[in-house]
């Protein structure tokens, strides 16, 4: 919830782009937020350990890292850019988002310190179906049966 607000305003400008890159800077956590999560045993500068069922993942470079590309992800799927209301719940329809969050930068101006990320909107629909078919279960969250593949997340080894 920190940075559920950043993420929508950085969504905004991903759907504006329609499809380019668009790049912005995730601050480093200010003293509250470290305070906070240090209270619950969580170092936000410490190394992105997501928990999958394959042991691998998108490298999101640090904890605090790794909490923005959720919120971003979170609000896209029940915040995007199209959302519709059927049979008394919402529905998200948007084009898959990719996301990437690159090197640490130090302060320029009065621009904080912090990590560079980037993220672009896919085409969907059939493309989108054949790209991930020829992927390896390994690297999917689901597979071709809508079960857990190697890439979902294993909520029994996160610590938040």
């Amino acid at each position: 919830m920190l940075l559920d607000a950043g993420a929508r305003r950085f969504l905004q400008r991903v759907y504006d782009a329609r499809g380019e890159w668009v790049t912005t800077r995730l601050a480093d956590p200010d003293a509250e937020a470290r305070a906070y999560a240090l209270l619950r045993g969580i170092d936000p500068a410490g190394p992105d350990n997501a928990s999958t069922v394959s042991g691998r993942h998108k490298d999101m470079r640090t904890r605090w890292g790794r909490a923005f590309a959720r919120s971003v992800y979170y609000q896209h799927r029940w915040y995007g850019a199209r959302n519709v209301r059927a049979n008394r719940r919402t529905v998200a329809y948007s084009r898959p988002l990719e996301l990437e969050v690159g090197r640490h930068v130090p302060v320029r101006g009065i621009i904080p310190a912090g990590r560079l990320v980037r993220a672009r909107l896919r085409t969907g629909g059939q493309q989108a179906g054949r790209a991930v078919s020829g992927l390896a279960d390994r690297e999917r969250i689901f597979d071709s049966d809508g079960e857990h593949a190697g890439a979902s997340s294993d909520a029994a080894g996160r610590d938040w």
